[in-house]
């Protein structure tokens, strides 16, 4: 067998998506592919990955799922690559525009859509299990005339070998070389709390916030976060304890978490969240800090057999409050759970696991 040309594809992600690029995309090409990537912004090469970028991002999303996904698709055509690797339920469509081309096509499911859109605020509520089913029939229609599906969970996978897909799991692990467990004394760091992530209701944040008023500590977040939800959140007595940081590098994520004491992760209970793998709380495990998550079954199951933090209810904020004085309370506690979170994520929740998953799924359709 030759080189094998791959092109992954992605009309909503931006070059810097972990998964996509610094996992999946190096991957491959470490195992010898020749890969490219085809992404809204600017063309670029690194770690043997060739980027494309199309066109600068547009801020809105209909311009995204109409005019985009057809510039990104025609890039991609361009690279005539054997393998498609696409990240984005919006370039559907064009999925089978290349089966029709006779190529290789994968598709890579981040999220169950379908539940997920149950949960999206800007559809009105009333349309939303309406959109959710037609979206389920649309996206089990096409699935079905596809190569393989890779997907972020085994719950995801399930559901499309359920619909007679060729399926399976490569799980968003952190790479280790990512994140460095700080060498210092644990028990000497100031009072920081810290999360990472998408700064919405639906995430958790005002409940977070709203602990705040009662935790002697400060709250560090980091992300994007939407001006109106910003001025709801500046009105709870608890954000005068919390430092909104914005946007962070790799490399100042990594700091985030080596001069906090605590990791938070309490998602609000929706039918994605329940299902999902957050990756947040596996960067936490492997900075070496305690967790605090909230108590779906999955998490629960993960956080007891690691040891590693405690779950709890994300909508009883005295119950998130009190898990975290508990943690503060007893540094020595908090680091043993923390020490035990990184040899969880190098024993077996890391991303070196899934690479040679995701190389041997590459293998058997490249044949």
């Amino acid at each position: 067998m030759g080189v094998k040309r791959v092109c992954h594809m992605t009309s909503a992600h931006d070059s810097r998506d972990v998964r996509i690029f610094h996992k999946e995309c190096v991957s491959l090409a470490k195992a010898g592919y020749d890969t490219i990537l085809v992404v809204s912004g600017k063309s670029f090469d690194r770690d043997n990955v060739k980027v494309k970028g199309v066109t600068k991002k547009s801020g809105s999303r209909l311009y995204r799922m109409l005019f985009m996904t057809r510039l990104v698709y025609k890039e991609a055509l361009a690279a005539n690559a054997d393998i498609y690797h696409f990240h984005d339920p919006e370039l559907l469509p064009y999925a089978l525009k290349l089966k029709k081309k006779n190529k290789i096509v994968v598709y890579d499911s981040h999220e169950d859509v379908p539940r997920q859109i149950l949960a999206k605020t800007w559809i009105p509520l009333k349309m939303r299990t309406f959109v959710s089913k037609t979206y389920e029939h649309y996206e089990k229609r096409i699935a079905r005339k596809l190569d393989y599906i890779v997907t972020a969970t085994d719950h995801i996978a399930d559901i499309f070998r359920k619909y007679g897909c060729k399926a399976g799991s490569i799980k968003n692990y952190p790479l280790l070389s990512d994140i460095q467990c700080k060498n210092d004394d644990y028990t000497k760091r100031d009072r920081i709390l810290c999360y990472a992530g998408g700064i919405t209701e639906q995430r958790g944040i005002t409940q977070l916030v709203k602990m705040m008023e009662h935790i002697d500590a400060e709250l560090q977040i980091a992300g994007a976060i939407n001006q109106e939800y910003k001025k709801e959140l500046e009105r709870l007595p608890g954000w005068k304890k919390v430092k909104l940081l914005g946007y962070l590098s790799r490399s100042e994520i990594n700091d985030l978490y080596n001069r906090s004491l605590i990791g938070l992760v309490v998602l609000k209970n929706t039918p994605n969240h329940r299902k999902a793998l957050p990756i947040k709380m596996f960067e936490y495990m492997a900075a070496g800090i305690p967790i605090i998550a909230s108590d779906f079954k999955l998490w629960k199951d993960i956080i007891q057999c690691s040891e590693c933090g405690i779950s709890t209810d994300p909508e009883n904020v005295k119950e998130i409050e009190d898990a975290v004085n508990k943690l503060l309370a007893d540094r020595e506690m908090s680091f043993g759970l923390g020490k035990n979170g990184r040899e969880a994520i190098c024993r077996e929740y890391n991303w070196g696991i899934e690479e040679k998953k995701l190389v041997d799924i590459y293998s058997r359709l490249a044949r």
